[in-house]
């Protein structure tokens, strides 16, 4: 019988100069290979950030071009000597105003309480069904001390506070509201604020459904809110809708695919 060969494994013997040899042989590939996976995932990242930068610009909230001749609001206060429970008690619709003027500190803490964000990421002093925010606030400025007469839009800001008017046109606008009107509580006013509501918006939120429903509520939270507000400031206000929209739509500039809900006078009651 042929005896059977065994395969034997030949362990090279190591040494300092062979070790030395080794590491040199695979040092280069091996930081090859480690610099082109680092490169692959810091690509990977930046480029992830970017794709979360422009999703958030394309399904966030419209980016706002402000004109180089808007106007920064003083910034609303937090704190009052007023309780809420007494502005309560003494809230009341106010139908009769002094000719007295407003002063810009006042139409900006009224248009804060109406829309003004008030957390980091977005949230406002009014709440909007899915955060969806279809109101738009028109100042109509008669008589307020630091601002032209005419019509402004309240620009309260997306994620972050902007707080500040983009002036639409600046026109006397004050007899020609009150004609069409014809009623007191618009005689020599010195400020209306304008709701209006984009009811389009709101149904895309809800996937195409309408619900128009959700936007008249909001812009009562939002009334509510500039009625609490004035009261606060010792000033009067009063929630209006009987107006012809048609015709109104003449004589004041809104978004074309708002509706407008309601007006509110604002100035000193006698």
């Amino acid at each position: 019988m042929k005896e059977k060969k065994t395969a034997s494994i030949v362990i090279p013997k190591l040494t300092l100069s062979s070790v030395k040899e080794y590491a040199i042989k695979w040092s280069t590939p091996l930081l090859t290979t480690l610099a082109v996976v680092i490169l692959s995932v810091t690509a990977l990242v930046l480029n992830r950030g970017e794709n979360e930068n422009k999703t958030q610009t394309e399904t966030g909230a419209v980016q706002i071009e402000l004109p180089s001749d808007s106007i920064a609001l003083p910034l609303p206060s937090y704190r009052s000597s007023n309780s809420i429970e007494l502005v309560l008690k003494n809230r009341k619709s106010r139908l009769d105003f002094t000719d007295g003027a407003l002063t810009l500190n006042q139409v900006s803490q009224l248009l804060w309480a109406a829309q003004g964000v008030n957390v980091d990421w977005g949230d406002r002093t009014a709440p909007s069904a899915k955060s969806t925010y279809p109101l738009t606030v028109f100042l109509i400025a008669n008589k307020v001390d630091g601002l032209d007469p005419g019509e402004y839009q309240y620009i309260p800001g997306d994620r972050t506070m902007i707080h500040q008017l983009k002036p639409i046109k600046k026109v006397e606008m004050g007899a020609a509201l009150f004609d069409l009107l014809n009623q007191s509580s618009f005689n020599k006013v010195p400020a209306v604020l304008v709701i209006t509501g984009d009811m389009n918006k709101m149904a895309e939120a809800y996937g195409g459904i309408r619900h128009d429903k959700e936007v008249f509520l909001e812009a009562g939270y939002t009334a509510q809110n500039i009625a609490l507000q004035a009261e606060s400031l010792k000033l009067g206000t009063n929630v209006n809708t009987n107006f012809d929209e048609l015709k109104l739509r003449e004589l004041i500039t809104v978004l074309s695919t708002d509706t407008i809900i309601n007006l509110m006078p604002i100035g000193i009651p006698k």
